[in-house]
């Protein structure tokens, strides 16, 4: 294994796929926790509505235990880790992060904020199924993961209240500070 692994969390809409764009040009492989919730929502041959995604997501636990996305996710992780650094993108949960420092004791988290204003204003732009409604739906569920708690162990916090080149610096900063 080459490569460190940065977990990257925050809330929808705070800027987390610029960050992760901004990784990808830095050379940091991406994998993201949602691909693996929208997999398996592709794969019940499901439409990608915000309903349908929250609701995969929270059946995917019931079914397979809380740590399931990320267990699912692990595979990919070792994989990327022989050619780059890793970007986890997405992680909602502290039990997530916990069981990815089983077998990534050296992980770190990069936290995202902005105002619910910035985030409400970056998910209208995006056009992602999920976002089309339900703001305050998947708000609640994600902070009723733990987001906080997870948030409150970053190593570096981004405060995303400016503009996208303001991100994009922000960013550089941050990756340079983890060391990726």
């Amino acid at each position: 294994m080459s490569g460190r692994v940065i977990v990257l969390c925050g809330p929808q809409g705070s800027g987390k796929g610029v960050v992760a764009g901004r990784a990808v040009e830095r050379g940091i492989a991406v994998l993201s926790l949602g691909d693996v919730v929208r997999a398996q929502v592709a794969a019940d041959g499901l439409e990608a509505s915000a309903a349908n995604v929250g609701s995969t997501a929270l059946s995917m636990r019931e079914e397979w235990g809380e740590a399931v996305v990320v267990e699912r996710l692990l595979p990919m992780v070792h994989e990327a880790l022989e050619a780059a650094d890793v970007l986890i993108d997405g992680m909602r949960q502290p039990l997530e992060f916990d069981r990815l420092v089983e077998d990534f004791a050296e992980a770190e988290i990069l936290s995202l904020e902005a105002t619910d204003e910035a985030r409400q204003a970056w998910l209208a732009g995006r056009g992602r199924g999920e976002d089309e409604s339900g703001f305050g739906e998947r708000e609640k569920r994600e902070w009723d993961w733990g987001l906080a708690e997870l948030m409150a162990r970053a190593r570096v916090t981004i405060v995303n209240n400016g503009s996208f080149d303001d991100l994009l610096k922000s960013a550089d900063q941050a990756f340079d500070a983890l060391g990726v």
